[in-house]
This record gives C-alpha cells, structure tokens and sequence, in this order.
C-alpha cells in the first residue's frame, strides 16, 4: 500500500558553475516571471536513512525511474536538542515527485551511536505502519545541511529554491554536524504542478543556468565514502 503524495510536482534542477550566490540571486530577482522572495532563509538539516547495501543510492546512481529517499529532516542550528523532526518520504514515478511525512518527538542523541537512537525513535514515535515499517529496515547513512532561499514566481504558479553552503557528514557519533567545511557549490531547483507545465520551458530559458541531472543525497556519499 502506497500513501498519496502530498506535493505532486516537477522538479528541475541547475547547478551554477563558478557563480556566488549573489549573482544567482541577482539574476532570479531580474527574471521576467517576477520571482519574489517568499520565506526568510533558514537551515535544513537532514539525516538520510538507507539500506546496508545504500539501495537507494544506487538506484539514483543508475536512474531508476522509481524511487525514494528516506530522511529526518528539521530546521534551524545545530544543537544539542532536536526539535520537531518529520520522517519524510520522497519519491519519484517517472518525472513526477513528491512526498509524505509524519512528525517525530524530539530527541537527542546523548552520546549515543545515531543508528540506536533512530531506532528508538522510530519504535516510541506514533508514525503510521506505512512510514515506520520501511524505515525500521534502514539505517543511518549520511547527514547534510545547507541554507535555504525561497522565492515564488508573480502568478504563483512556479516556486524556486537556493540552496547553498552544502556541509555533509557521517552520522556515526554524538554530534552528526561535527565540524562540516561547506562545498561552494549552489543548487537550484525549480518546482511546478503538472498544469503548470506548458510555462515551465519559458521559466528555465529565461534562468543562463543548464538544467543538470542532481542529487545531494548522491553528492554526499560521493563526498564522505
């Protein structure tokens, strides 16, 4: 049984080379579609869970036309108490993404390995069987963090995200930040619903940036391994 995503979307993606972040936000704020900045910016912290085997990894490797990633996700600075934590789901059917999430507790890992702690977490939180069972065959397998900008196209029909001063790291002790030097690079990433796909070419012409084929998640087990 499968849940129903809770985003349908296209993504698309454009890793900028040799670009600061100024200029990217330069050239998003000149964009003919009116892009406005929607959120104050803020730290996303995810810590992946995978296979033994990084099964999900591979599949992303090889371009497996369905997939998932399973990830803790919160918000805000490193600390030693993490506060509201979701479990998420993200999963992709052909070119369609989307993903489901439920809240955990939450915890800190107290000098514990993390894998135990997730583990617990995982038994003592109030997730659905659909969420928990999956999870529970995984184990911790990467942490990364990285600030985001939101902006929002003027009609509201397209959304696009920054993302920069990506910090990977093995979650493998007390502290799964540790002391992570970030990558220059930028990651943008253009989202759209499906009625909105006969605009979304005149969005990524008008962005001097190439779409390109990304994941973090890939680039961060690329990056500790």
């Amino acid at each position: 049984m499968t849940a129903p995503l809770s985003n349908p979307r296209y993504e698309r993606k454009f890793v900028p080379q040799n670009v600061t972040v100024p200029e990217v936000l330069a050239c998003i704020r000149r964009h003919p579609a009116g892009f406005r900045e929607t959120y104050p910016t803020r730290t996303i912290n995810n810590l992946y869970l995978d296979s033994p085997g990084l099964r999900d990894y591979h599949d992303h490797v090889n371009g497996a036309a369905n997939r998932t990633k399973t990830r803790v996700r919160w918000y805000g600075a490193p600390g030693c108490h993490i506060q509201k934590p979701v479990l998420e789901r993200k999963i992709k059917k052909g070119l369609i993404s989307g993903k489901i999430g439920e809240t955990l507790p939450g915890f800190s890992l107290n000098g514990q390995g993390t894998s135990v702690v997730i583990q617990d977490l995982l038994c003592g939180s109030k997730l659905s069987d659909l969420m928990r069972v999956p999870a529970q065959q995984l184990t911790p397998t990467l942490f990364n963090r990285y600030e985001r900008r939101y902006f929002v196209s003027s009609d509201g029909h397209y959304r696009l995200t920054v993302d920069s001063e990506l910090q990977f790291g093995l979650p493998r002790t007390q502290s799964v930040a540790g002391n992570l030097p970030p990558l220059p690079t930028v990651v943008l990433e253009l989202k759209f619903a499906a009625d909105f796909m006969d605009g979304a070419s005149l969005v990524t012409n008008a962005l001097p940036f190439r779409l390109v084929r990304f994941s973090k998640y890939v680039l961060g087990i690329q990056q500790i391994r």
